[in-house]
C-alpha cells in the first residue's frame, strides 16, 4: 500500500521561488520535483520526488536547503549533500509504512549501524545537511539527533594513504612511467593513433598536475603569447576552478608555459576554427578545448565537462600503456617530485594551488623512494612492462632506412674491443641528442639483429653501479635507466627474431 500525504502547498512556507540560479549560472525551477542543475564537473537531475515516506514539510524544507546550497556553494557539493541524504533515507526510511516528518535519533543510529570505518564519513555529511537545515531555520531533526551529531565523532573520509605508501597504483608515477608516458605519447600522436586534444590535454596535466575542473575552464585567451629576443614566449593562465564561494574562472594563477607546451596549445587553437565557426563562438571567449554540447552554464558554451577531460587522459595513457591512471596521480606525481626534491610546503601548496599548507603535509610524510637496485635480470624482466624501445629492429643494414648511408651508422666508441655498428638511424634531418644513448629510446633507431647490445647495456649497468657507489643522488644515477630498459628490450627482440629465423631454417 502506498501511503500518500495531502497537503495543500500554499501551507508549506515559505514558499519557493519561480526560479533560481546556481553558483555556476544554471537556472531551474526549486518548485519542481526534478532539478537539471550541473556544473564544469557533470549534468546531474537531483531528484525530490524519491522521497516518497518523507512528509510535504520536510521535503519542501530539504528543498530550500539545497536551493540555498547551490546558489553560494559548488554543485558537487550540493550533490553530496543530496546524494548522501537519499543514501540515509534508502536505508533507513525507504521501507517504512509511515510518512516522517521528522529525523529521530534511532533514524541516525540506524544509519550508522550501515556504514564502516571507511564509509563513516557519509553520516558527517548527512550531520553537515542536518546542521545548515538547523541553522537555517529549516529544522528537520530532533533534539535528541541533533546534540548525538553534534557530541559524535565521525571518521573522515581517509584521504593520502596512497600518497603515504607511494601506492604502485593510485600513488606518483616513477621517473621511468613518466618517461614511458611521455614516450608512448609522442609516438602515438607522430604515428595519428590520438588526435591533437588528447595529446595536449595529457601534456597538460604531465606539466602542471592540475585538476581536470581546471583544463574544463581553460578559454583560448588564457594562453598568453609574447615575442622577445629569443623567440615566442608563453604563459598560461590558469582558472583556480576549486576556491570556496567563486565560479571556476573567478581567479586565476599564471603559470610559467615552456615553448612545447605553449606550441602545442597554438595548434589547438588553430585546430579549433572550424569548430568556432560552426557553434558561433567568439575568438575571445572560445573554450581552449570544445565539446559538441553546448551546456547550461552562462559564459561556459562548448566547454568540455571535467569528467570528459578525466576520461580522455585515463583512456589515453591506458590504452598506450596500459598503467591504471587517473587525473589525480599526475597531481600527486607532481607534488610528490617537488618533495623529493627538496622543495619546502609554501612552494609545494603553491604549486598545486592551495590556499594553506595544511593538505600537503601528506607528501612529506610518504615513506622514502625506493630506487630500485637495477642489474641485468631485472633489466630484462622490467622491459616488456617499460616499452622504452620505440624503433624497428632490422635483419641487415640493406633494409635499415639510410641503410645504403655509411653516416648512418651508430656506434658507442667507448665499449672496449667492440667494433661493430649497434644499428642505424633513420632520421633524414640534423640530430641534437647525445648518441647512442638517447638512440635507443627513439623511434628513428633501427638496431642490428647482430648490434652488439649486450655489451652496451653492461656497459650502461656497470656506470650505474659505479656512480652509486661513489655516493651521487639517484637524479643522476639512474638517469639513463629508460636507456637501460630500452636495451634489454631490444635484446629480447633481436633474440626472438633469431630463434625464428634457427626454426625457419631447420
Amino acid at each position: 500500500m502506498i501511503l500518500r500525504e495531502k497537503v495543500d502547498p500554499s501551507d508549506l512556507q515559505p514558499p519557493l521561488p519561480a526560479t533560481a540560479r546556481t553558483l555556476e549560472g544554471v537556472e531551474f525551477d526549486p518548485r519542481g520535483d526534478v532539478w537539471p542543475v550541473g556544473g564544469l564537473t557533470r549534468s546531474e537531475r537531483m531528484k525530490f520526488g524519491i522521497f516518497d515516506r518523507l512528509s510535504r514539510r520536510l521535503v519542501h524544507r530539504l528543498k530550500w536547503t539545497l536551493n540555498i546550497s547551490l546558489q553560494n556553494k559548488s554543485f558537487s557539493h550540493s550533490s553530496n549533500l543530496h546524494n548522501q541524504f537519499f543514501l540515509f533515507y534508502r536505508l533507513v526510511l525507504r521501507d517504512d509504512d509511515t510518512i516522517h516528518d521528522r529525523i529521530e535519533l534511532s533514524h541516525i543510529l540506524t544509519f550508522k549501524g550501515h556504514l564502516d570505518a571507511a564509509t563513516e564519513w557519509k553520516l558527517g555529511v548527512v550531520r553537515i545537511l542536518l546542521r545548515d537545515m538547523e541553522n537555517l531555520g529549516f529544522g528537520i531533526a530532533s533534539s535528541d539527533a541533533l546534540e548525538y551529531l553534534s557530541a559524535a565523532t565521525i571518521r573522515g573520509n581517509v584521504k593520502g594513504t596512497s600518497i603515504r605508501t607511494r601506492d604502485a597504483e593510485k600513488g606518483a608515477f616513477t621517473d621511468t612511467e613518466l618517461l614511458a608516458i611521455q614516450s608512448a605519447l609522442n609516438d602515438a600522436y607522430a604515428n595519428g593513433q590520438i588526435n591533437l586534444d588528447a595529446y595536449a590535454i595529457t601534456w597538460l596535466f604531465l606539466a602542471y598536475g592540475p585538476r581536470p575542473i581546471q583544463i574544463a575552464a581553460m578559454k583560448e585567451k588564457d594562453l598568453i603569447v609574447s615575442e622577445n629576443g629569443e623567440g615566442r614566449v608563453y604563459a598560461l593562465r590558469m582558472p583556480r576552478a576549486k576556491q570556496r564561494g567563486e565560479k571556476a574562472r573567478d581567479s586565476f594563477k599564471t603559470r610559467y608555459c615552456g615553448k612545447q607546451v605553449g606550441a602545442l596549445l597554438e595548434r589547438v587553437i588553430e585546430n579549433n576554427e572550424r569548430r568556432r565557426q560552426r557553434f558561433g563562438l567568439d575568438n575571445g571567449d572560445c573554450p581552449m578545448f570544445i565539446t559538441h554540447s553546448e551546456g547550461q552554464l552562462t559564459g561556459m558554451r562548448f566547454h568540455t565537462t571535467s569528467g570528459e577531460i578525466g576520461k580522455v587522459v585515463n583512456n589515453t595513457i591506458g590504452h598506450l600503456t596500459g598503467m591504471k591512471t587517473n587525473a589525480k596521480r599526475f597531481r600527486i606525481t607532481l607534488a610528490q617530485r617537488a618533495v623529493d626534491d627538496g622543495k619546502d610546503k609554501h612552494t609545494v601548496a603553491e604549486l598545486l594551488d592551495h590556499s594553506d599548507t595544511q593538505n600537503v603535509e601528506v607528501y612529506f610524510e610518504a615513506s622514502p623512494a625506493m630506487v630500485l637496485r637495477l642489474d641485468r635480470h631485472l633489466a630484462m624482466e622490467m622491459a616488456p612492462l617499460a616499452h622504452a624501445f620505440a624503433g624497428v629492429v632490422v635483419t641487415t643494414q640493406q633494409e635499415a632506412r639510410r641503410g645504403d648511408d655509411r653516416s648512418s651508422r651508430i656506434f658507442d666508441r667507448s665499449l672496449n674491443n667492440v667494433t661493430e655498428a649497434l644499428g642505424t638511424c633513420g632520421q633524414m634531418s640534423f640530430c641534437g641528442l647525445a648518441a647512442p644513448f638517447a638512440c635507443y629510446t627513439c623511434r628513428h633507431f633501427q638496431p642490428w639483429i647482430d648490434g652488439p647490445h649486450e655489451e652496451f647495456m653492461a656497459a650502461l649497468i656497470a656506470d650505474r653501479d659505479r656512480l652509486e657507489a661513489e655516493g651521487y643522488s639517484p637524479k643522476i644515477y639512474t638517469i639513463r635507466d629508460r636507456t637501460i630498459l630500452a636495451a634489454a628490450e631490444v635484446i629480447q627482440l633481436c633474440t626472438a627474431e633469431k630463434d625464428i629465423r634457427a626454426e625457419v631454417a631447420a
